[in-house]
């Protein structure tokens, strides 16, 4: 293996060679060292050597790309010293690259290209159709018809300026409707959203998200174009990053640790402990509140006993409910469906009240037909737990859609909202609603 000193000298004799000599070389070396010897040249000059080369150069030196050795050499060098000698390579050149390759190689050849780990270029794919932006109506129409690509990946034509510089995309539906001579630059939307190569895997998602394109383009440094990123690369990061923000939602963690989520097989058991014992010390309190409001009940739960049977199930309702209600929107804010912004809130609360109003007499009339048959309760009874039932569900609901918003507005993340928080709020309330009308239908029983 070269060591990094020999590696720089090589750069610099490279730099003084003329394109014909670099070609001439590139045919006497192996293809371990024809790829390394390659990817020294500086970006300019990569491009005139492999617009040298002949087909048959070209396809030998992008096949080498996925050769053993050279990725095995890649590998031992630090990626410090790897971005100091290995430039960015020619839009070109990537593009027959992507092309040439199967998907699998493609994943190991994306070391060569000098692309980091996580980053959008390791994501890249070459199935998407590009015209230059000068291009008509009818010649597109034409390209998307004789194209053999699959029709989800001709949903939008992306449009080219010289050199290959990525200018915008176009819906096929636009395309359809538009006339025939119109140049296709016109119907391009206003903002051309695009990713850098270099971008993180979470930009990636947050670009997606902003377009919900089914291609999502890729750039280099330059602004060219180099692939696209389909949806069902994406896919699997969104649920990667949703099951992060799950497991901090669901009272697992809180930023006491240095970290942002909790894992239980890397963690060591200190952060484990600390990021749990918080949430649970608070829970605790609020416990504490609650079961201190039901044993001031007595006098009406020694009128009625069997009240006591029912206070599980009626404030378990509420708690699953509002946890329910707050994971589904802090999903759709994760996907940009909502925004923290009133129109937004009341939207949500206008579609989600007639579902927690079914769900409340669905289970409350479920719980008082169990209590007829299990329990020898009166009607009085049964109208307190049925509607127990019904307003611990609405307001579980409610307070399911408040909570995030209220975070996103106080400038927090709604999913440090633990559901367990959620549900000791709901214990509360629950409570106070069940021995509130408790004392409303049954006061004739309480001692004058």
């Amino acid at each position: 293996m070269r060591t990094i000193a020999e590696l720089n000298a090589l750069k610099t004799e490279l730099a003084k060679m003329s394109v014909e000599e670099v070609v001439t070389l590139l045919n006497q070396l192996a293809p371990t060292e024809r790829v390394l010897t390659f990817r020294l040249l500086e970006k300019n000059k990569a491009l005139e050597v492999f617009e040298a080369m002949d087909s048959y150069e070209q396809t030998q030196l992008v096949q080498a790309m996925d050769d053993p050795q050279l990725l095995e050499l890649l590998r031992q060098i630090d990626p410090e010293s790897q971005a100091r000698l290995l430039g960015e390579l020619p839009a070109m050149v990537i593009s027959r690259l992507l092309q040439e390759l199967p998907e699998e190689a493609r994943e190991r050849v994306s070391l060569v290209l000098g692309f980091p780990e996580g980053s959008a270029g390791r994501l890249m794919d070459p199935a998407y159709l590009a015209l230059p932006s000068t291009s008509t109506v009818k010649d597109t129409l034409l390209a998307v018809r004789n194209s053999t690509l699959e029709p989800e990946d001709l949903e939008v034509v992306f449009t080219l300026g010289p050199g290959r510089l990525y200018e915008g995309y176009v819906r096929l539906p636009r395309l359809i409707k538009a006339p025939l001579n119109q140049p296709i630059i016109q119907l391009a939307e206003e903002e051309a959203i695009w990713v850098s190569a270099y971008a993180s895997e979470e930009e990636v998602v947050e670009r997606f998200l902003e377009r919900r394109l089914n291609l999502l383009p890729v750039v280099d440094r330059e602004g060219r174009l180099l692939g696209v990123i389909h949806a069902n690369r994406i896919l699997p990061l969104m649920q990667a990053r949703e099951a992060g923000r799950m497991v901090r939602f669901g009272g697992a963690a809180i930023n006491l640790t240095g970290g942002a989520d909790i894992d239980m097989i890397e963690d060591p058991l200190p952060r484990l402990y600390l990021g749990r014992v918080v949430w649970l010390v608070i829970l605790t309190i609020f416990g504490v509140f609650t079961s201190a409001f039901v044993a001031a009940q007595e006098q009406i739960l020694e009128a009625a006993i069997v009240l006591a049977a029912f206070i599980a199930p009626i404030i378990d309702m509420g708690g699953n409910t509002g946890s329910q209600t707050a994971t589904l929107v802090i999903r759709a804010m994760a996907l940009g469906q909502v925004h923290p912004r009133l129109r937004d809130f009341m939207r949500l609360v206008a579609r989600d009240f007639p579902v927690a109003l079914g769900l409340g007499i669905s289970i409350g009339l479920l719980e008082a037909i169990l209590a007829v048959f299990t329990k020898s309760v009166s009607l009085q009874i049964l109208l307190v737990v049925g509607l127990s039932m019904l307003i611990v569900t609405v307001l579980g609901s409610l307070i399911g859609i408040s909570l995030p918003f209220l975070a996103k507005r106080l400038g927090a993340d709604p999913a440090v909202l633990s559901a367990p928080f959620i549900t000791s709020i709901m214990d509360f309330l629950g409570v106070l609603v069940y021995f509130g009308l408790a004392y409303l239908f049954l006061r004739n029983l309480l001692p004058s």
